[in-house]
């Protein structure tokens, strides 16, 4: 079974026939994860019409101005239906200049504070900020959780896996200026990591260009199992590991040890 740890598969990207097609596929799992209130419930939606999908629900850092009283609340809520597995993404990135630093830092400590209140695992997104990233983490005490498309280098890599992080690596990897990104990736205990594709961005080469779809995920995964020297194979089932390991409510719907059986 192949493991797509982290995509956005909603209709404001893919068209009706498109996602059908995703979740025919009968030989992977989709993550779908949301990035605001409506995306969210959207992604529940989804993981109830289709067996081999899971959500994941919060705020991203550019949609954290939809963070109140109100969709706090109702984030609590679909993160207690029984096929949300995480909360997320949630973080910082001070990439673009879309939302204030401050809103930032107040909502991931808000979600922070939530998913540690429900013992659920938290999908991070970090760009451009990883100091500050870190230090809310520490602030917080709360280590379960995944460092999503990881877009930093072996030193940042190294104190993410001592917090006690997974580790997911995107198509960025194949990226031709990547190299301290691949560096971090060599380093990563197989066991704490995960790949994805992040659809519908960060599309993988040699598919430059065109819009990322979940299935890419192999090319990702064909991409890491040569970098670490591994078999694919071997690779499909540790990273299908790993998935049903760190979102534990996985296997209350999908039994793990069928999951990770390559079809």
């Amino acid at each position: 079974m192949i493991i797509d740890s982290h995509a956005h598969v909603f209709k404001e990207y893919y068209n009706e026939a498109e996602i059908k097609e995703i979740f025919e596929k009968k030989d992977i799992i989709v993550n779908i994860v949301g990035y605001d209130l409506l995306s969210s419930i959207e992604s529940v939606e989804l993981a109830k019409n289709f067996d081999n999908a899971f959500s994941t629900c919060g705020f991203h850092p550019y949609d954290i101005d939809k963070l109140n009283k109100d969709t706090l609340n109702n984030l609590k809520k679909i993160l207690l239906e029984p096929k949300t597995i995480a909360l997320g993404e949630i973080g910082l990135d001070y990439f673009r200049d879309l939302t204030p630093k401050e809103s930032q830092v107040e909502g991931f400590r808000k979600q922070i504070r939530l998913a540690k209140e429900m013992n659920i695992p938290i999908v991070i997104h970090s760009r451009d900020a990883f100091f500050d990233t870190i230090s809310i983490l520490y602030d917080e005490g709360y280590f379960k959780g995944v460092f999503h498309s990881f877009d930093y280098g072996v030193l940042e890599v190294k104190k993410v896996l001592d917090m006690g992080f997974y580790v997911s690596f995107s198509g960025m990897i194949t990226f031709n200026k990547r190299d301290e990104l691949r560096e971090a990736a060599k380093i990563v205990p197989l066991d704490r990591l995960l790949l994805e594709t992040d659809s519908p961005y960060l599309t993988p080469v040699p598919l430059r260009g065109k819009k990322n779809m979940p299935h890419n995920v192999e090319i990702i995964y064909d991409y890491f199992a040569n970098l670490r020297g591994i078999g694919k194979d071997t690779l499909y089932k540790i990273v299908c590991n790993n998935f049903f390991e760190i979102f534990k409510k996985t296997s209350l719907t999908m039994g793990k040890e069928v999951a990770c059986l390559k079809s």
